[in-house]
């Protein structure tokens, strides 16, 4: 009885999925992380795009906003007391951040990031318990959504 609660722990760990869809990936119909607060609001372009926000507060704190239109995530932000797993938002996409981030000069731990190539444009930063940053893929955008009026950091 004394090792259950390890082993729930542990179990729970490798079950538990990312909550939210991947830049790039198809928006989430469900967060998958526990038991995470969504709201789920509709917004409007100048255009007319239809743009779908979902908001994901994950287990860890951190929460993610989620930008979508047509299905498809174009764009995202966070904030939290932590980063998010950027290998997961990030998705198909990470290693094109990866490769980017290897590419700067000083570059280094506890610098805010400030990414911008064809593909990626990502702004990350923040300190202990506040943690904050957007991404979008540009190829992906809806023509005349604006990104600032998301709060996405062009």
């Amino acid at each position: 009885m004394r090792y259950l609660h390890p082993v729930l722990v542990v179990v729970l760990l490798l079950v538990a999925r990312p909550a939210g869809a991947a830049l790039g990936g198809a928006a989430s119909a469900v967060p998958q992380d526990g038991a995470p607060v969504i709201e789920a609001n509709r917004l409007r372009s100048a255009t007319g795009v239809a743009v779908r926000e979902q908001v994901v507060v994950t287990g860890t704190g951190v929460t993610v906003h989620e930008f979508s239109s047509g299905g498809v995530v174009f764009a995202l932000r966070w904030s939290g007391p932590r980063m998010p797993d950027l290998s997961r938002l990030l998705g198909a996409y990470f290693p094109r951040y990866l490769e980017a981030l290897r590419a700067r000069r000083g570059a280094g731990p506890g610098n805010p990031v400030r990414l911008k190539t064809r593909a990626l444009v990502v702004h990350a930063g923040g300190h202990m318990r506040a943690f904050h940053g957007s991404a979008y893929a540009p190829d992906l955008v809806p023509p005349g959504v604006n990104l600032q009026g998301l709060g996405v950091q062009p």
